[in-house]
């Protein structure tokens, strides 16, 4: 606020309008142009079939949302699903330095063994 106040002030003593001024003077004209094509529009609305019209916005809504849901769910479908595990499969180890370990403690029982 300061900051626009300190504009105003700066623009009335030289006699120059500054950039910020021609620009919010340009928004306020677009600003008044729609508001007054809002006003005309909403004239002419007929709110008797607003509950017909409001309806058949939320059907057709629920319509598009769901096509839309359907065709993410269609093309991320592996995404989004998980693959059953079999638990009594034996995936062996999970790394290079754990297999070596296993080797090397199976390698000790068979020795022992002997």
């Amino acid at each position: 606020m300061a900051f626009l106040l300190t504009i105003k002030g700066r623009e009335t003593s030289l006699g120059q309008k500054s950039f910020f001024s021609v620009f919010f003077f340009r928004g306020d004209l677009k600003l008044l142009k729609f508001y007054l094509k809002l006003k005309l529009w909403w004239g002419h609305i007929n709110f008797k079939n607003t509950k017909l019209i409001l309806a058949w916005i939320m059907v057709n809504m629920h319509k598009l949302i769901i096509g839309i849901k359907r065709k993410f769910d269609h093309k991320q479908s592996h995404f989004f699903t998980q693959k059953d595990h079999d638990m009594t499969k034996n995936k062996g180890s999970v790394s290079f330095f754990l297999k070596d370990v296993a080797e090397y403690k199976k390698s000790l029982r068979e020795g022992k063994g002997e």
